[in-house]
């Protein structure tokens, strides 16, 4: 359901504040004891309950690590429902996602495109970028997902020339967060929206991107409405945002 929105990190209790600080610095802490980062061990974990190439049983997997194990940064919960009913009502093909971290999210907008539907994902974290590929390919969907390793500031530049992509359907953006605004503007420069191309941002209310917030609720370009979610295991208030690109008339 459309909401007002609302920027849920303003106001929120200390102790909250406190335990996502801590929570961080858990993560930071487990991936120097284990040599590893958290999407190294979700792959694991995956790998060991879930069978190869079922993709309801990879994300089934990925939902109760997130919920049970340690909190890692997931479309989960709430925030995949309402993603979920977004996509499924405008049947994108092409699509970009900027921030693919674990891979959940491109296998799951992948899931929901059809057969010939493409997702084309841009990581900065080579590290990152290497454990999601392995998680994609061992849920069989490499075939229609592409990551992209690099600053997505350098990388959307590229996308014509050297990947031979023109227009999106869809992008999701959930990279790092004073860089929203920024790289949707690039992605405009470069001419990749068409009239009628929704964009959804997560985490618009926790940890906020305002500079982006701003820009699509006042820009011409823009029609865009709210939704309040919630982040998965650390039980977080949240928005996320859907912009359908009006074109430049």
């Amino acid at each position: 359901m459309s909401t007002e929105y609302v920027p849920h990190l303003i106001g929120l209790p200390l102790w909250k504040l406190n335990a996502v600080y801590w929570a961080m610095q858990y993560r930071r802490l487990r991936n120097f004891a284990y040599r590893s980062t958290e999407p190294d061990r979700l792959l694991t974990f995956v790998k060991s309950v879930a069978k190869e190439g079922d993709i309801p049983s990879i994300l089934a997997a990925c939902d109760k690590y997130c919920v049970e194990k340690e909190w890692i940064m997931h479309l989960g919960g709430e925030k995949g429902k309402v993603f979920c009913d977004i996509v499924s009502k405008i049947k994108p093909k092409m699509c970009l996602e900027l921030g693919t971290y674990s891979g959940y999210s491109a296998i799951l907008l992948a899931s929901l495109l059809p057969e010939d539907g493409k997702v084309y994902t841009v990581e900065f974290d080579s590290n990152y970028a290497q454990a999601a590929r392995l998680l994609i390919q061992y849920a069989k969907m490499d075939h229609k997902i592409t990551i992209l390793c690099g600053d997505a500031g350098e990388v959307i530049p590229t996308l014509r020339n050297r990947y031979s992509l023109d227009k999106f359907d869809f992008v999701f953006i959930d990279h790092h967060k004073p860089f929203y605004c920024r790289d949707l503007k690039l992605i405009e420069k470069n001419n990749h929206l068409r009239k009628g191309t929704v964009i959804i941002a997560d985490d618009l209310g926790w940890p906020g991107a305002p500079e982006y917030d701003e820009y699509v609720q006042t820009s011409k370009r823009y029609k865009s409405s709210f939704y309040n979610t919630k982040t998965v295991f650390l039980n977080i208030l949240d928005v996320m945002g859907k912009s359908i690109y009006l074109s430049d008339d």
